[in-house]
């Protein structure tokens, strides 16, 4: 399966190859329950990557560019946002960088987030957002594949008719030189206060308080 060289575009153009392959494998789905169609969507994108002669790693561990802050909560600290998160897929290729995708049921995640720092790496970022209404706004070099199903009542069910090559996709606008410099400045400051973290000594557990 061909794909075009690596560049701002590569993750619309992403998004129409994984599009072209789910109408020509006819997928679809009904009477699943939200895990279930998600695991459905997560089994046909594998697919799809092994078509494409790459290889995958489900829950990928990557690391927010913003470095995370030291906050208190009652008597506990913890660092905010988190020192690391999981992408649902990290693409590894030969030919190119790897490639980060999130598939999601809803807009209330934390996959925008994940995609637009791993875009701002130089990384093509694919949404994978199925039911429900979509956010007008995509950060840059993220791209959106919307798959539309229906739902049931009592008990709450899900159904994809067959992909047709039609279903919607959304692109954000191309990330510029400048923010892509600022995401590798920030992006090294998080690392650097990341060793500092490590060299601190252990601190001691939660201490009640009256």
């Amino acid at each position: 399966m061909a794909h075009e060289p690596t560049g701002d575009g590569e993750s619309e153009i992403l998004a129409v190859s994984l599009r072209t392959y789910l109408s020509e494998a006819d997928f679809s789905f009904s009477g699943l329950t939200g895990k279930e169609a998600t695991q459905s969507i997560t089994r046909a994108v594998v697919r799809w990557v092994g078509a494409s002669g790459w290889r995958c790693r489900t829950e990928a561990q990557m690391r927010y560019i913003d470095p995370p802050r030291l906050t208190s909560g009652g008597c506990v600290a913890y660092w905010s946002p988190s020192w690391s998160a999981y992408l649902d897929l990290r693409v590894i290729r030969k030919d190119g960088p790897p490639i980060a995708v999130e598939i999601d049921r809803a807009d209330e995640s934390t996959a925008v987030d994940k995609l637009r720092d791993e875009a701002l790496r130089g990384r093509p970022a694919l949404w994978i957002r199925w039911h429900g209404a979509l956010r007008a706004e995509l950060p840059a070099g993220v791209a959106r594949l919307h798959l539309p199903t229906r739902s049931s009542r009592s008990p709450l069910r899900y159904s994809l008719a067959s992909v047709t090559g039609t279903e919607a996709i959304t692109v954000g606008p191309a990330v510029t030189p400048e923010a892509r410099a600022d995401a590798q400045r920030r992006d090294q400051e998080r690392l650097a206060n990341e060793k500092r973290a490590a060299a601190r000594p252990q601190e001691p557990g939660c201490t009640r308080c009256y």
